[in-house]
């Protein structure tokens, strides 16, 4: 018995010795941040026009490790989450963050500006576009219910063209 106990002691010794501890790993810093539409406004220049009947709004800025950050807003209209991102960017790139086996492709208009909708019917699905005149890229996107037409129909709905910002 005492041999076990002797044992057990120099064991829990041996691991408690500095090199047998282990050094907590660095946490990766989250690039999402909780913001505001102000702090938005006033930090990246980017206003978000949202629907009327949005509920449940948050805000994010999301640091990107290369480039300008990602201004995000995140409503419900309905039962439908949708998430609305805009990008400085020099040209057209998804910024959906959503990386999903595209059933359906289409080129679209949004405004004056070109895009595209990808989506599989029912599920998810996001629209694309660029605004070449700031220099801005725009995605809204659904988990669920998405068809073309309403992802189209929410581009149009929530993006303001820039020559029409007062």
């Amino acid at each position: 018995m005492k041999r076990g106990l002797m044992i057990l002691l120099l064991l829990t010794m041996a691991c408690l010795a500095p090199g047998c501890v282990r050094e907590a790993e660095p946490e990766l810093p989250n690039p999402v941040k909780e913001s505001t539409s102000e702090e938005i406004l006033e930090t990246l220049g980017i206003t978000f026009n949202l629907p009327s009947d949005a509920e449940e709004v948050a805000y994010h800025i999301i640091d990107m490790e290369e480039g300008s950050p990602v201004a995000e807003a995140v409503f419900t209209q309905g039962v439908t989450e949708v998430t609305y991102r805009i990008r400085p960017l020099a040209q057209f790139e998804d910024i959906s963050g959503m990386y999903y086996d595209w059933k359906t492709v289409t080129p679209v208009e949004v405004s004056y500006c070109s895009g595209e909708v990808r989506f599989i019917e029912g599920e998810q699905g996001i629209c694309l576009w660029y605004d070449t005149v700031p220099g801005l890229m725009y995605s809204v996107a659904v988990e669920n219910g998405a068809t073309g037409d309403m992802l189209y129909e929410l581009a149009n709905e929530l993006y303001v063209p820039a020559k029409d910002v007062p």
